[in-house]
């Protein structure tokens, strides 16, 4: 689909770079964002991937000292920009609808700066933020000048609602949507909207760097976006997606092993004893992540993060394999940290 979106592009895109002052976002795709942004974002614009938007963000609204919020567990790199940062991150523990309540209201006392929020999909547990506890974090945060940044990383592939806070507070959210998950990460997109006194900096900053994001790329992605068999091709591989999760979570509650009932590519499985179960994994043949370096702070239960969305789901001799060894790890070893 890629190959065909850059063949139809080549020639007619050469009217994009004509002058380093154009508008930094081809108009035809600005208007595409705008017509499926969750909220009215004050600005709009493109970089280079999710984690190029995160990483300039957070030199914005970061400084040293500063504390942010972020959820436990949550994405390693971006544990590691908040802590390069020299930011004290206090972590949010989830439930089946998000951030837990009574723990975001506690670490909104500590008078954080910045809250990060994965609004649906959440990596490593699959969570998608609701509607209404999406509203009601709104209104914790309603009353502070924390910025709101969230990653909605796996963008089209997810099945979950595009929810966001800033249908709450549009004036201090910061929205990115990443293109990799669903068109490819080499296509190297993801657009970020929201607050103007965040994305203006942003983008003036940009100015002194790159400059914009290859004009070329934008056209290929408006083309994938408008395209119908790109289109229909997306919708496929969600709906594969999520047949491949529900597959392995099903297998593995049959087994009584315990793992995140949620969206996108990954399940969040618990296990007895980290270590032993890579250990057990590894020895029959499956790669998983070890759970430790999704967590902000050390949870009760031990866990890895399996990427369900390599399963194929036409190949039942292999997803038996993999839930049997799942369920060997998770009954290996101690059952709580400490004990």
């Amino acid at each position: 689909m890629l190959r065909e979106a850059l063949e139809r592009v080549t020639t007619r895109s050469l009217v994009w770079t004509t002058s380093y002052l154009d508008d930094p976002v081809l108009p035809q795709l600005a208007e595409l964002l705008r017509s499926t942004w969750p909220f009215e974002p004050m600005r709009l614009t493109v970089v280079d991937g999710a984690l190029d938007a995160m990483s300039r963000i957070v030199d914005h609204v970061v400084r040293l000292g500063d504390r942010v919020v972020m959820e436990n567990p949550g994405f390693p790199p971006l544990i590691d920009l908040l802590e390069r940062s020299g930011a004290e991150i206090i972590p949010v523990g989830l439930d089946g609808e998000g951030m837990i309540l009574v723990e975001l209201a506690h670490a909104m006392t500590l008078d954080p700066v910045a809250v990060f929020i994965q609004p649906r999909a959440q990596n490593p547990t699959g969570t998608n933020m609701s509607l209404a506890r999406c509203a009601e974090i709104a209104a914790i945060l309603a009353d502070t000048t924390a910025w709101i940044v969230e990653d909605d990383h796996s963008g089209d592939i997810a099945t979950g609602e595009d929810v966001s806070v800033g249908q709450h507070l549009p004036e201090r959210t910061i929205h990115i949507r990443s293109y990799s998950k669903s068109h490819g990460p080499d296509l190297r997109i993801a657009a970020v909207g929201g607050a103007a006194d965040v994305i203006d900096p942003l983008v003036a900053r940009r100015m002194l760097g790159p400059g914009w994001t290859s004009r070329l790329l934008q056209a290929v992605l408006v083309e994938l976006l408008t395209d119908p068999a790109s289109v229909a091709a997306v919708t496929r591989a969600r709906s594969t997606y999520a047949v491949r999760s529900l597959a392995l979570r099903a297998g593995l509650a049959g087994q009584g092993v315990t793992s995140s009932m949620g969206d996108g590519i990954n399940a969040w499985v618990e296990v007895a004893d980290e270590r032993s179960a890579l250990v057990t994994l590894a020895a029959l043949g499956v790669r998983v992540a070890p759970g430790t370096p999704f967590e902000v702070a050390p949870t009760r239960s031990h866990h890895v993060r399996v990427t369900s969305g390599l399963l194929r789901e036409d190949d039942a001799a292999h997803l038996r394999l993999v839930i049997s060894a799942l369920t060997s790890a998770a009954k290996a070893g101690p059952t709580l940290r400490g004990v």
